[in-house]
């Protein structure tokens, strides 16, 4: 039912971890059909700081990771990702999920 709501296309940039040097891998790029809703919000991010998130981002239901970057699918989000869309990459400071009877989406909020 979500669907025809997720009208605007972003790309998710997966963080790959880093090598034995330090040096990033190379990120996946991910297409996502989402729906961004432009509005200034004060919000808490994981260390408990109030922040100002520009945007949030409604997207279908993915598995949130924090460990195994280089060996994961790209049916998940880590907070380490970025999202990509108005020609910016942005950082993800929270993500959320919002429940009814089942959780249907997410709500990804960006910097």
């Amino acid at each position: 039912m979500i669907g025809p709501y997720l009208i605007d296309s972003v790309v998710l940039k997966q963080y790959k971890g880093e090598d034995e040097f330090g040096t990033p891998n190379a990120v996946t790029e991910v297409t996502l059909k989402a729906r961004i809703d432009y509005k200034n919000r004060q919000i808490t991010n994981l260390e408990g700081e109030s922040v100002v998130s520009m945007a949030k981002i409604l997207i279908r239901n993915r598995d949130i990771i924090r460990d195994s970057f280089s060996t994961r699918p790209t049916t998940d989000i880590a907070y380490e990702d970025l999202v990509y869309f108005d020609g910016i990459d942005h950082a993800i400071i929270r993500i959320s999920r919002q429940k009814d009877f089942r959780t249907r989406l997410m709500e990804v909020y960006v910097a």
